[in-house]
């Protein structure tokens, strides 16, 4: 499933941000749509309401954490793999 024989972590590291950036994108879709059900199918902005307010900061930081938290955890495990397998 893993392609262990790369040339240098260089590779490693922009493969980690490919997929990262991948799954981030898909995390950002998924709270769109989150809000945009949780809100009646209206688009919302903020300064709306204090309730959309206090409700795009919370998806801004879940996803923040989300991004940042599994970044450590993926880069640790892949960096500790390939110095495992050189």
């Amino acid at each position: 499933a893993f392609d262990l024989n790369v040339s240098s972590y260089g590779t490693i590291l922009w493969k980690i941000v490919q997929a990262g950036a991948f799954a981030t994108g898909l995390l950002i879709l998924a709270t769109q749509m989150d809000l945009f059900v949780e809100f009646g199918g209206n688009l919302i902005q903020p300064g709306e309401s204090a309730e959309a307010d206090i409700r795009i900061l919370t998806a801004f930081v879940e996803g923040l954490n989300d991004v940042v938290f599994e970044a450590i955890a993926i880069l640790s495990w892949r960096l500790y793999r390939a110095s495992v397998t050189r």
